[in-house]
């Protein structure tokens, strides 16, 4: 092998692992899917870790819904703290498909509550954070 074969092995080789050493990651730090049977206004989602290894958005996804009533329902997403009242980081609404409140710059424990005076079903919900 000459030495122009080397060299062009070694800069492929080099620029491979640059791609992927520099490649933002295309997974959340978790996930986790469920559903919704029947909810009434103030039920709330199992609660969940972000530990913030990531610059990920927290999403929420709902497909398959039966809003009772209105074509969109409101979740307001909220991080848990010990003996002091859990933290808003906003409400969304959803009108089955996927609301998102950005990168959460803080770890914890988080949870969605349900806003409203209707009964909610969704088939599929899938959180993303």
């Amino acid at each position: 092998m000459d030495m122009k074969t080397k060299r062009a092995g070694f800069v492929a080789a080099a620029a491979l692992a640059a791609a992927f050493t520099l490649a933002p990651s295309a997974s959340a730090e978790g996930s986790w899917s469920s559903s919704i049977s029947n909810w009434k206004g103030g039920d709330e989602s199992r609660r969940w870790t972000d530990n913030h290894n990531d610059a990920a958005s927290t999403t929420v996804s709902f497909s398959g819904c039966s809003f009772g009533g209105p074509s969109s329902v409101t979740l307001e997403l909220d991080r848990v703290r010990d003996f002091l009242p859990d933290v808003s980081h906003g409400q969304r609404s959803n009108s089955c498909n996927t609301v998102s409140w950005g990168e959460i710059k803080t770890s914890g424990q988080f949870y969605f509550i349900f806003i409203g005076s209707t009964r909610l079903s969704v088939n599929s919900v899938v959180t993303r954070y």
